[in-house]
């Protein structure tokens, strides 16, 4: 697997060739990617993360990671609530013009 700081395995199953593999981020607080004034460590909600299938060592591997979405509490920035990024894994989508 790819270097993944802050993550715990969950489970690790192989069926019909493909190896799922699931994760959750470990770490208690983040600071906001916008403001980065204020670390938080309220969690406002949780969800299941798919992410593509690679090929790893000759198999084709999915990892499910489950994340967590914070609040941002700094009252002068416009982001209300950010998502936490498992490092190796995921990046922060920033969305285009328009």
């Amino acid at each position: 697997m790819p270097e993944a700081a802050g993550l715990v395995l969950d489970r690790f199953t192989e069926m019909d060739g493909l190896v799922v593999v699931e994760a959750h981020c470990v770490v208690c607080e983040l600071a906001c990617p916008d403001c980065c004034s204020v670390v938080s460590g309220r969690v406002h909600s949780r969800y299941g993360r798919r992410l593509v299938e690679f090929p790893y060592g000759g198999r084709r591997v999915l990892v499910k990671l489950t994340v967590r979405r914070f609040f941002c509490d700094a009252v002068a920035c416009p982001r209300r609530t950010f998502l936490e990024q498992a490092e190796g894994l995921t990046t922060r989508c920033v969305p285009g013009p328009g």
